[in-house]
C-alpha cells in the first residue's frame, strides 16, 4: 500500500498532502505549518496511508472527497518536554529528578569536563560547508559504530543518509535543522541532528563515539540542549519514536501517534487493503498495550548475536598496579594513532574511574611483554593488555 510519513514530510519537507491544511502546536497555540498547495486531495492506488501524524500538532483537514473514505487508529506513544513554566534547567531537573538522580547527571558532566578539552556548539542559522561535510561524515561513521555495538545489522537511519547529507545543510542555513555537537578538543564525540519547526524541535538522530561510553554523554547533550531551547525561546522538543525508560524519566508530556488509512470507496480492493491495514494495526496496537513487544524486543536484545566491532574493548586485559611501580623497557606511544584505536577505550574507562586528565597521562608499549601497555596518569597506573601474557610483578 502506497504511504507517506507525516514527521518526515513536515519537518523535512514542508510538504503534506493537501488533505492536511494548517498544523497549530496545541500546547502553545502557534501556527506553524499552512499548506499552500490548493489541489484537491488525490492519491495513487486504491489506498494510501499517511503514518505518524503526531498528536502534539492540532491539524485543520479539509473536508475529503465524496469518493474518498478514511480510517483512523493510534499507533504508539511519544515522548516531549514542553517548556511552559520552565524557567531552567536546574528547575526542571528538579521536577524530573530526586538528589541522588540530580547529582549523577551533573557528575557525569562534570567528569567530563574534567577529563578531556570538552566544548559544545551548535550549528543552527550558520555553518562553514567544509565543517559540515566533516561533520556528515563523522556522523555516519559514529551511527554505524554505534549500530555495530547494538547488534543492529540494518539501520534504516544508514539505508537513508543519501537524502539528509544532500538536504541538512541548505536546512540548518534556513534554521530547519541543526547539529548540536560535543567536542573533544576538534574531535565530534557526541553529534545530534534536530529538525525544527518554529519554535518545536524534533530530536531525529543522536550518536556518539562509543570510546566515550563510560562518559554517558547522552545526558550531557540533552542537558546542554535543554538550556539551549530555554534561552533561544524553544516551546517543545520531541524525541523519535520508541518507549524507552529514558523518555518517561525525562520527558513531561506523553501523546499519541496516529495513522491516516485513506481508501477510494468505489473500489472494493481499497476497501479491504484498508480494513485489513487497519485490523494489523489494531491488532499490533493491542499487543503494544499489553507490553509483549516490549518483553519481545527485551527477549531480542538479550538473544541477539553479538557483532564484533573492530576495536573490541573485551579483548583488552586491565591490570592496576602500584604506582611506585616502574618498568625498565617501555617506550612511549601516540594512542590516538589510529593503529593504537583497541586502547582508546579502555583507555578512557581509565580516565573516568581515576579521575585522571587526558592531557595528563602518558602511554608506553612495555617492549619485553609484546601487545602491552602502561597507561600512567598523574596518581595511578594501569596495565593493559590483549594477550594472556602479562607481565609479571
Amino acid at each position: 500500500m502506497n504511504s507517506t510519513n507525516f514527521f518526515f514530510d513536515a519537518y523535512t519537507k514542508e510538504l503534506l498532502p493537501t488533505h492536511y491544511r494548517q498544523l497549530q502546536n496545541r500546547y502553545t497555540g502557534d501556527v506553524v505549518f499552512t499548506n499552500s498547495n490548493t489541489d484537491e486531495f488525490h492519491f495513487e492506488g486504491p489506498a494510501f496511508v499517511v503514518e505518524d501524524v503526531p498528536g502534539y500538532f492540532k491539524v485543520e483537514t479539509e473536508k475529503l472527497p465524496k469518493n474518498i473514505g478514511r480510517h483512523t487508529i493510534k499507533q504508539y506513544p511519544g515522548f516531549l518536554i514542553n517548556f511552559e513554566n520552565v524557567p531552567s534547567l536546574g528547575a526542571y531537573l528538579n521536577e524530573r529528578f530526586g538528589k541522588t538522580s540530580r547529582y549523577k547527571l551533573r557528575r557525569e558532566q562534570r567528569k567530563l569536563e574534567q577529563c578531556f578539552n570538552i566544548r559544545y556548539v551548535m550549528y543552527f542559522g550558520a555553518m562553514e560547508k567544509p565543517e559540515y561535510d566533516f561533520l556528515m561524515e563523522e556522523f555516519y561513521r559514529l551511527l554505524e559504530l554505534r549500530s555495530l555495538e547494538k547488534g543492529i545489522k540494518d539501520n534504516i537511519n544508514l539505508a537513508t543518509q543519501d537524502f539528509y547529507r544532500a538536504n541538512v545543510y541548505q536546512m540548518i542555513l534556513d534554521k530547519k535543522a541543526s547539529f548540536y555537537v560535543i567536542y573533544n578538543g576538534k574531535k565530534p564525540i557526541d553529534i545530534c541532528l534536530n529538525f525544527h519547526m518554529k519554535n518545536v524541535i524534533f530530536q531525529y538522530i543522536r550518536t556518539y563515539d562509543i570510546d566515550y561510553s563510560k562518559f554517558n554523554t547522552g545526558y550531557t547533550d540533552l542537558m546542554k540542549q535543554i538550556e539551549w531551547c530555554i534561552a533561544n525561546g524553544v516551546r517543545l522538543i520531541t524525541f523519535s519514536k520508541g518507549d524507552f525508560y529514558w523518555k518517561r524519566r525525562w520527558c513531561n508530556t506523553v501523546y499519541d501517534y496516529n495513522y491516516d488509512i485513506f481508501f477510494k470507496k468505489n473500489s472494493l480492493k481499497g476497501r479491504l487493503k484498508a480494513q485489513l491495514y487497519y485490523l494489523i494495526k489494531a491488532l499490533k496496537q493491542f499487543v503494544r498495550e499489553k507490553g509483549l513487544i516490549e518483553k519481545y524486543h527485551d527477549f531480542r536484545d538479550k538473544h541477539r548475536k553479538p557483532i564484533n566491532l573492530p576495536n573490541d574493548p573485551s579483548k583488552i586485559t586491565r591490570t592496576p598496579i602500584p604506582f611506585e611501580k616502574e618498568f625498565e623497557k617501555i617506550e612511549a606511544i601516540d594512542f590516538k594513532n589510529s593503529k593504537f584505536d583497541f586502547l582508546r577505550r579502555t583507555i578512557y574507562d581509565f580516565l573516568y574511574e581515576n579521575d585522571e586528565k587526558e592531557s595528563e597521562i602518558n602511554i608506553y608499549a612495555i617492549l619485553d611483554h609484546p601487545k602491552s601497555y602502561l597507561v600512567v596518569g598523574k596518581k595511578s597506573k594501569i596495565l593493559l593488555s590483549n594477550t594472556s601474557d602479562s607481565p609479571i610483578f
